[in-house]
């Protein structure tokens, strides 16, 4: 029994100096992406019966391979907080965005999307543990202004949840 337990340690220690040794990955480079970058006002409106304000600040983080977004980051008394990651799964070809918010671990969900060169955006898919999901980030040049809008299923058909307008603060 020991010495399964020192061939396991030995094997983990092995693993663990291999990934040690890795060098990381390239800085990522997207303008899609950089465009988040900076300091927002979101106006949410939620289910079309309330809006709110709130910040949202994005910037680079873990070695420049996911934008981070902090949901309520210069609110005094934030009603809804979340940190959201978006990076580009290179093997795939596609973005993918993990959603963690102050709904805990149960609602916390991988997305994953395509950009769509057409309309300067990408929607990401989330689900189906509690029903499909979509968000769906516009980026306009013209204004420097994304619009965000977060669709999910309820009793069989698509409803809206919430539209976001961002605008640079």
């Amino acid at each position: 029994m020991l010495a399964r337990s020192t061939v396991a340690v030995a094997l983990l220690l092995l693993v663990a100096a291999v990934f040690a040794q890795a060098p990381p990955p390239p800085e990522l480079k997207d303008p899609f992406l950089d465009s988040f970058v900076g300091d927002w006002k979101v106006e949410r409106k939620i289910r079309n019966t309330r809006t709110v304000q709130t910040s949202v600040h994005c910037e680079w983080v873990l070695k420049h391979q996911f934008i981070e977004f902090h949901y309520g980051s210069a609110d005094a008394t934030a009603e809804y907080e979340a940190l959201v990651f978006i990076g580009f799964d290179d093997t795939a070809k596609n973005y993918v965005c993990h959603w963690v918010d102050i709904f805990g671990a149960r609602d916390s969900e991988l997305g994953r999307g395509k950009l769509d060169n057409d309309l300067g955006g990408v929607e990401f898919r989330f689900g189906p543990k509690g029903g499909e999901l979509t968000n769906h980030f516009t980026f306009d040049p013209q204004t420097k202004t994304w619009t965000a809008l977060i669709r999910q299923i309820e009793k069989g058909e698509w409803k809206t949840f919430a539209e976001e307008k961002w605008t640079k603060k």
